[in-house]
């Protein structure tokens, strides 16, 4: 059989084959097991991870496997598509990848690293560009069991999981062609830090895939919001404009190969559906000013950047 990705990541990662959430502790596991035990087993399905998401059989009763999917709620990324059930998550994410695509980088025959890379949408859109191996790492246990329902169906052997942050994995000594590091700068107490870390574990031409919300460039480097509340977002530390993104990514030993313009979310991509009936984006703006948030702050607009190291 095939190392994945290296000896380290076929270490780490092996545990989690037979039982995806290891020896986590958390009181919704046994439900969440009980599911996915449930789930039938379909043959012979028609997989499509190019055009979306998507798993197409001749047999299976939907209506029982939406009601088990539903268990698993709630749906932050997607959509997917399994027979006639559509996932419609809170995200769709299929419009970040679009905007990903349009940078045209070539992910075949790549190891890819997905840091909180949440119930796995990305990883198998990267595996239908020509991905060969993507190393997922998760901590919500919530995605974990999403993305194992999903895989029950897709069955692909070249994607894995692990549950852990970036810091708690255990990666060391492997090195990656792409990793991606998406929605979660300003999140990160030390962006400089979170940035280091995620290039030690680059090849020496490798690519870090950053896509992160941009501050307007009248608040200098970063805004830094009151309480770490953002958009209805907690723990929201440094919202850093152009130039204060493009200051850290210089004093980390990076530089920028590629860009997007900044896109601004709304509640097309980002809302409250069937599969995520909690609190989303439509409760982040400001009700009599849209292009403001409840705090507020100017509306998020996201923006990727591809980099590479300098040393």
């Amino acid at each position: 059989m095939k190392m994945f990705i290296s000896k380290e990541v076929e270490e780490l990662s092996n545990n989690y084959l037979a039982n995806p959430f290891g020896n986590k502790k958390d009181k919704r596991i046994e439900n969440w097991i009980f599911t996915l035990n449930e789930l039938p087993e379909m043959k012979s399905g028609v997989v499509d991870l190019t055009n979306e998401v998507s798993v197409d059989f001749k047999e299976g009763d939907s209506r029982e496997i939406e009601k088990l999917l539903l268990n698993l709620m709630p749906w932050r990324k997607g959509p997917f598509r399994i027979n006639r059930i559509t996932i419609d998550s809170e995200w769709d994410s299929g419009k970040k990848w679009e905007r990903f695509k349009a940078l045209n980088l070539n992910l075949r025959n790549t190891s890819i690293l997905d840091v909180g890379s949440g119930n796995g949408y990305y990883a198998f859109r990267m595996v239908g560009a020509g991905a060969n191996q993507v190393l997922c790492l998760e901590p919500n246990l919530v995605h974990v069991s999403q993305f194992a329902s999903i895989n029950h169906f897709i069955g692909t052997e070249k994607i894995r999981m692990i549950p852990e942050r970036l810091e708690t994995s255990g990666l060391k000594n492997t090195n990656f062609d792409y990793i991606f590091s998406m929605g979660l700068l300003y999140h990160q107490r030390s962006p400089e830090e979170h940035l280091l870390d995620l290039k030690s574990l680059l090849k020496e031409r490798g690519k870090l895939v950053i896509e992160t919300i941009i501050a307007p460039e009248g608040f200098g480097k970063y805004l830094q919001p009151n309480h770490g509340n953002y958009a209805s977002m907690p723990n929201v530390h440094f919202v850093h404009t152009d130039l204060g993104c493009k200051e850290i990514f210089a004093e980390t030993g990076l530089k920028v190969v590629s860009e997007t313009i900044p896109v601004i979310t709304d509640s097309k991509e980002q809302r409250k559906t069937k599969w995520m009936p909690f609190k989303s984006f439509e409760k982040a703006l400001d009700e009599e000013d849209e292009s403001m948030t409840v705090e507020g702050y100017p509306a998020p607009a996201r923006k990727f950047y591809i980099l590479e190291r300098i040393h």
